[in-house]
């Protein structure tokens, strides 16, 4: 009986023990040093973080990446870039297209309240929306993880407000 007991405790603890490595490492991931001045390095994270991510330049040469959440697309900027890559900054951005909806009151509304993520009304009717973050230094994962889900919520509260505004407007 107690030998049983002695092999059923021994083979707990060795299924623990083989755990350990896997957290240790998990909690390592979390805390690793990202440079997020380098494009590159910002879709791996983004891959390793769960989202899609695609490294692009635009028509002037300049890096971005594409990417997406809750169900739409939003992309990554990047300023101050040498070339592409060493870049000081770096912007998280999505657009709606043109709705009579879109008024500079209604983006005056949202930046009031919202401390993160702002809006502005185009002269061509879209609804633009960004957050800026600096890329001086190093960051860890979990602090990029985190910018990336401040992102995807505010967008999410932005859908939603609009989703309001546009239910009040036809009542």
């Amino acid at each position: 009986m107690i030998r049983s007991y002695l092999r059923g405790l021994t083979a707990v603890l060795f299924a623990a023990s083989a755990l350990l490595p896997l957290a240790a490492r998990a909690e390592e991931n979390k805390e690793r040093l990202l440079d997020l001045r380098q494009p590159p390095v910002v879709v791996q994270a983004l891959h390793d973080a769960g989202y899609k991510a695609e490294l692009k330049t635009n028509k002037a040469g300049e890096p971005y990446v594409l990417s997406g959440a809750n169900g739409s697309s939003f992309t990554i900027e990047f300023y101050g870039c040498t070339g592409v890559k060493d870049c000081n900054s770096y912007q998280f951005s999505s657009w709606y297209k043109a709705e009579p909806l879109f008024t500079p009151e209604l983006a005056n509304e949202w930046n009031r309240d919202k401390r993160f993520l702002k809006i502005v009304v185009t002269k061509e009717g879209t609804l633009d929306e960004w957050m800026d973050f600096s890329a001086i230094g190093k960051t860890t994962f979990a602090n990029f993880a985190d910018i990336v889900d401040w992102y995807q919520t505010m967008d999410a509260d932005l859908a939603k407000f609009l989703d309001e505004k546009r239910a009040a407007a036809t009542k």
